[in-house]
């Protein structure tokens, strides 16, 4: 059974230059291997694993701490050429998520459909906020409105939390701040603003994507549509049937049963997808995990490769 990966980070060494000391350190190549290579022993190790397809993506925050929107948009550009190489090489193997620039959302939308367009880019990844703001502001609608033009997804990664987050909530426990809990209270919450700003109803064929079996929405689904579907009757659907038509979950991180059937058993297989969150997680362990799922052929098989063929239009 074809296997594709949605989530499979790697870091361009100009980008990395402009990370401050916490997020230089968190994804230090010689602390990450495999983070700065994405050539012939990345696809050795898929290979190792049975991966067929790694889709690309840059480790957060890309360039979305740079302070001026113009040199930000620069630095994405260039990245992207490069990984439009890389890809190039290896077409069979690997396919890519832009990094776009929403300090400067006008440069990024153009940015997305110039990577669409000229280099067969599936959509785009952003890292969360952008120095404290998020995309329920309409100013970055824009690049929205670029993604369902050209019918490709936004993948809505973790960023470190709001500065304000981390000194409230993870000052004395920091390392609940990132991966283990921090990143998906913040994603999801991140979603949430994104899906009661109304942007899909402007945008009624925007389709997105989060990772981690769903930032925690899932789990809490059925209470947030109910306290909050009533607060906001101008949008034209509830936040439960927004949440189940436009967005779509990946397993990146997490390899555990229950946490599959959980999200599975809220919004179906159709929109779920395998993801491994390489070089952050292993290749081998997720998919020893993934093939012992005992589920339904069909549905292992829309996991493994059909609805990430279908929503990025992988052939």
């Amino acid at each position: 059974m074809r296997l594709i990966a949605l989530e499979e980070h790697y870091v361009d060494a100009n980008i990395m230059a402009t990370y401050d000391d916490v997020d230089r350190a968190l994804l230090a190549p010689s602390r990450v291997p495999g983070l700065d290579e994405v050539g012939d022993m990345r696809i050795k190790g898929m290979d190792e694993a049975g991966i067929d397809v790694q889709v690309l993506s840059h480790a957060k925050p890309g360039v979305q701490e740079v302070i001026e929107p113009d040199r930000a948009t620069a630095l994405a550009a260039a990245a992207n050429d490069a990984l439009a190489e890389a890809v190039a090489a290896h077409p069979t193997r690997f396919a890519a998520f832009a990094m776009l620039a929403p300090q400067a959302p006008e440069a990024a939308a153009r940015e997305l459909e110039r990577c669409v367009r000229q280099y067969g880019f599936k959509g785009a990844m952003i890292n969360g906020h952008t120095r404290g703001e998020y995309l329920d502001n309409k100013r970055f609608w824009p690049i929205f409105e670029a993604a369902e033009a050209l019918d490709v997804p936004i993948y809505l990664h973790p960023a470190n939390p709001h500065p304000a987050v981390l000194e409230a909530y993870y000052k004395d426990f920091p390392v609940l701040g990132y991966a283990p809990w921090g990143y998906a209270v913040e994603t999801g919450t991140h979603m949430l603003r994104i899906m009661l700003s109304g942007v899909f109803d402007r945008f009624p064929g925007l389709k997105m994507i989060i990772g981690h079996m769903g930032e925690f929405i899932p789990f809490g689904l059925w209470r947030a549509d109910g306290r909050l579907t009533p607060k906001y009757p101008q949008l034209k659907k509830s936040l439960r049937q927004t949440f189940l038509d436009h967005v779509s979950v990946t397993t990146a991180g997490v390899f555990s049963t229950p946490e599959l059937m959980c999200t599975a058993g809220v919004m179906g297989f159709d929109n779920m997808l395998f993801s491994v969150d390489y070089p952050f997680e292993s290749n081998l362990q997720a998919t020893a995990w993934f093939e012992a799922l005992q589920i339904a052929d069909g549905d292992k098989a829309k996991l493994a490769h059909l609805n990430a063929e279908r929503l990025l239009k992988l052939r």
